[in-house]
């Protein structure tokens, strides 16, 4: 079947016989056309299964009755499956592979999703279990979209899957998109178990998952298997292995991989700019990025923004955003966002202002942060108005760093009503980060009770260090032993090693002069082969 999917035209399908059961080679075939197809009739093999039996050549017009042709292809799509379920509906059962593999090709490359399912719907039980293509389509459609549930669930009932890469691949990028890094190495090394051979399409994924994790021991058993598969010199996969020992920690095994790539691309340079950035060698970055644009290679977005989120020194950065304006790229939105970040960082709130005032498009990054360069000051807030007449809706980064600004403004009032609006009106659920900005603002303004009563009564999880580490801080500003010893208590078990929380437990017994309490959390520290700055008396 050859899916025609015309703009500005009526929509017609080419229907081929029902005996070309392989999908593997359909791929979507849009033309545009202003000739408009004939009606031919459907000729029915058997009536009582009404079962399409359709002649190889002939043409089927399922737009009979349509007075305003589609303008996009996603409304032509939108046609083609509607008319489909409306057979289907009547009775007719469709069994030719190709119309569906055609069908979930196009919904994979318009990312249409949802038009994908219903599509899904379609398909006989029949031929899903028997047609490999079709299965290997849904299974990429599903995956790609975050539904790697779905997706495996049609994995582990797909026959003969172990005839392509392709299923496994589509299954292993799925979840390594999603962060899932440990089950996609999983399916990966059960792929190979299965005599399943990798192809330059898995290892990439499989290294990024090997990156994720950041085992180098893993990353490594995976650079032999693309060894002895030959693909050692594949520039693609090169990137991927640049990526890899850089996140897994060997900046010097990266560099020596990406010295070995032949013909770098724009990827090559930029795996390796932030892998520098990664390992904080800012001065070996700077070189990289002259040496990128001396070899002719036009810095990006994602060069541009791996620079300028780091800390660089600020003679260095405004010369990039001297470099950026005179390229003209002085308006592309993640720059801008970086730019905004990186005088934020500088604590040159005019610029950042001035960026962001002249800002030809906004996006929730840009809100959050200018939001958050001026989580100090009261224009955070004005901010935050602005944004809500904008019409852009704020995220949980942007409450963060209004309840940060209300903490140390001390608005009470402020912070109350935008954790619940947070909740209620946005329907975004509180992260400890949030609880943390809440306790911080009641021990800030000394209502040690109402934040010991938050942490115990509002919060839907155990609170961390982030936590509790706010509260002991709070009871030591103001001088609560009580529940200093309750918030300290809960941070030695989460944190065993870290020697601040003993020290702020000792000051706050020193200053309510309970010296004996003093000692013995000395010595606790000695047992624990910690330090202190008060030495330890003994009796």
């Amino acid at each position: 079947m050859a899916l025609t999917l015309q703009q500005n035209n009526t929509i017609s399908m080419n229907f081929r016989s029902p005996h070309h059961h392989s999908a593997k080679s359909t791929h979507p075939n849009f033309s545009f056309t202003n000739e408009n197809t004939k009606k031919q009739k459907l000729h029915m093999e058997n009536p009582k299964s009404r079962r399409i039996s359709l002649q190889r050549s002939g043409q089927n017009q399922l737009v009979q009755n349509q007075k305003l042709p589609p303008k996009t292809k996603l409304q032509a799509l939108e046609t083609v499956i509607r008319n489909l379920e409306m057979t289907v509906k009547n009775g007719t059962d469709i069994y030719d592979p190709q119309i569906f593999a055609s069908l979930l090709e196009t919904c994979f490359q318009l990312q249409a999703i949802d038009h994908g399912v219903r599509v899904h719907e379609l398909i006989p039980e029949k031929l899903l279990r028997k047609n490999v293509g079709i299965s290997s389509k849904l299974i990429r459609l599903y995956a790609c979209s975050g539904q790697t549930q779905k997706a495996h669930q049609l994995f582990d009932k797909m026959p003969k899957r172990n005839t392509s890469a392709f299923p496994w691949n589509s299954i292993i990028s799925g979840y390594a998109e999603k962060g899932l890094f440990e089950d996609a190495l999983a399916m990966y090394f059960q792929m190979v178990e299965e005599g399943v051979e990798p192809d330059c399409y898995t290892f990439p994924r499989a290294l990024k998952a090997c990156g994720g994790v950041g085992l180098i021991h893993v990353g490594e058993e995976v650079h032999r298997h693309v060894i002895r598969r030959g693909f050692g010199s594949n520039g693609f996969i090169l990137n991927a292995l640049v990526d890899m020992y850089s996140k897994c920690g060997d900046i010097v095994k990266a560099q020596k991989l990406f010295d070995q790539i032949g013909t770098k691309d724009l990827v090559s340079w930029n795996s390796m700019l932030i892998g520098y950035m990664r390992h904080e060698l800012v001065t070996k970055a700077l070189n990289l990025f002259r040496l990128m644009i001396r070899d002719g290679i036009e810095p990006d977005s994602v060069s541009i923004s791996a620079l300028l989120v780091a800390r660089i020194p600020f003679s260095i950065g405004k010369q990039i955003h001297g470099w950026v304006h005179r390229r003209g790229t002085n308006q592309e939105l993640s720059i801008v966002n970086s730019l905004v970040d990186f005088y934020a960082d500088q604590k040159k709130l005019k610029q950042v202002r001035w960026l962001f005032e002249n800002m030809h498009e906004r996006d929730v990054v840009s809100w959050n942060s200018v939001i958050s360069a001026h989580s100090k000051h009261c224009e955070a807030l004005l901010y935050f108005e602005k944004m809500v007449k904008s019409g852009d809706l704020p995220d949980s980064v942007t409450f963060v760093s209004l309840l940060s600004a209300c903490a140390h403004l001390g608005k009470l009032e402020d912070a109350e009503r935008l954790f619940r609006a947070m909740q209620e009106r946005y329907d975004i659920s509180p992260r400890m980060e949030h609880y943390s900005c809440m306790v911080n603002l009641y021990g800030r303004l000394g209502l040690i009770d109402k934040a010991f009563d938050f942490v115990m009564k509002r919060m839907e999880f155990e609170a961390g260090p982030t936590v509790w580490g706010a509260l002991l801080y709070a009871c030591y500003r103001h001088g609560n032993v009580k529940i200093g010893e309750l918030a300290a208590q809960h941070l030695f078990e989460l944190e065993p090693d870290n020697d601040h929380n003993f020290e702020l437990l000792m000051k706050i017994y020193r200053n309510a002069g309970l010296t004996e309490n003093v000692q013995r959390i000395k010595l606790m520290m000695i047992e624990r082969g910690l330090d202190s700055p008060i030495p330890y008396e003994r009796h």
